[in-house]
């Protein structure tokens, strides 16, 4: 059976990025990387996160 994918919270991908969390919510806002919601959180694929630094 494949592995799931682990997904990224918020806070963890902003200390990863070096960012505020303010930061991350307004690539979200501007549509600059996608999130998954799950209720009110906001968690990040890997694959999305690797799409987002590529592009920047």
């Amino acid at each position: 059976m494949a592995e799931l994918p682990k997904l990224i919270p918020l806070l963890a991908l902003a200390d990863l990025l070096s960012v505020s969390p303010h930061t991350i919510r307004a690539w979200v806002r501007q549509g600059r990387l996608r999130p998954v919601r799950i209720c009110r959180r906001l968690l990040f694929h890997p694959d999305e996160i690797n799409r987002f630094l590529a592009s920047s």
